[in-house]
């Protein structure tokens, strides 16, 4: 199935996607289980980007990433989403378990490719977790 990227006429001006974020949308076998990108869902991607505008109206966030694990293995079961910064390449994390800590307050990382590389090790230490449990 084709991803969905956003589209430049409702990213804020100026905003470009990182190139290794296009390049991974493209990846079918990418696991990084709790995460997942959201451009394999798009209606997921409108309505959490709709959220992020409607909670952060002058600071765009465009959400790029979700954890929603419903089994409340990770985080309770509460939604995670990771951002781009409509204003630079900052990836911000916001977490719907913590609602009054602004996405500004919480974890960012520099950018995609170290966002990347937390969640791999982050998905590693999920999935050992789950097969601790397992056992």
């Amino acid at each position: 199935m084709k991803p969905f990227i956003y589209d430049s006429p409702i990213l804020p001006e100026g905003f470009r996607l990182p190139v290794p974020y296009l390049d991974k949308s493209q990846d079918e076998q990418l696991d990084l289980a709790p995460w997942r990108l959201l451009c394999a869902d798009m209606a997921t991607s409108l309505f959490y980007y709709g959220s992020m505008l409607l909670k952060f109206p002058d600071r765009p966030l465009i959400p790029f990433a979700i954890i929603q694990d419903d089994s409340g293995q990770y985080n309770d079961g509460w939604v995670v989403l990771a951002c781009f910064d409509g204003r630079d390449s900052t990836v911000r994390i916001f977490d719907y378990g913590r609602p009054k800590v602004s996405p500004w307050d919480n974890l960012a990382y520099s950018g995609f490719t170290e966002w990347l590389e937390a969640a791999t090790q982050e998905s590693a230490q999920y999935k050992a977790e789950l097969a601790e449990d397992d056992d």
